[in-house]
């Protein structure tokens, strides 16, 4: 796909160093915007969340694109940080902190499916039980 808009258009950004969702391609084909989102399913819904979206709404007039995510407990560790940002699939459990999905696979739909939010975290970040952790809602991206 790259090579084919390349071809007709020109690709002002490709790859980001994001997780899921590395392989994003933005540019223009003739007067065309063009936003290339990755194959895999959970980082093409994070991809849209996180680009598609706040560009659509943006070029809609809105000027309040992204929300402010919240700071809620982190009920879990990840010890082995990345180099890209990072949003973990998670979901509010009873006591208001915030749990992983076991499986966080790019290709695994059910950390969506199962998941009420995003934990963001930031490169080179690790994340131990009780810190406070910044959390986006699936409501909050979506409303």
């Amino acid at each position: 796909m790259r090579a084919a808009v390349a071809a007709e258009g020109s690709i002002a950004l490709w790859k980001i160093a994001m997780k899921p969702g590395k392989p994003l391609a933005f540019g223009s084909v003739g007067s065309a915007h063009f936003l290339g989102l990755p194959g895999n399913p959970v980082a093409a819904f994070i991809g849209f969340l996180v680009f598609a979206r706040p560009f659509i709404l943006r070029l809609q007039g809105a000027r309040e694109v992204r929300p402010a995510p919240l700071m809620l407990r982190a009920d879990f560790q990840v010890d082995r940080p990345d180099q890209r940002l990072e949003f973990l699939r998670a979901r509010v459990n009873a006591a208001g902190a915030l749990e992983l999905l076991p499986h966080q696979g790019s290709a695994i739909l059910g950390s969506v499916v199962g998941a009420d939010g995003l934990v963001l975290r930031a490169p080179g970040q690790s994340i131990a039980r009780g810190d406070a952790v910044p959390y986006l809602s699936f409501a909050s991206l979506l409303a």
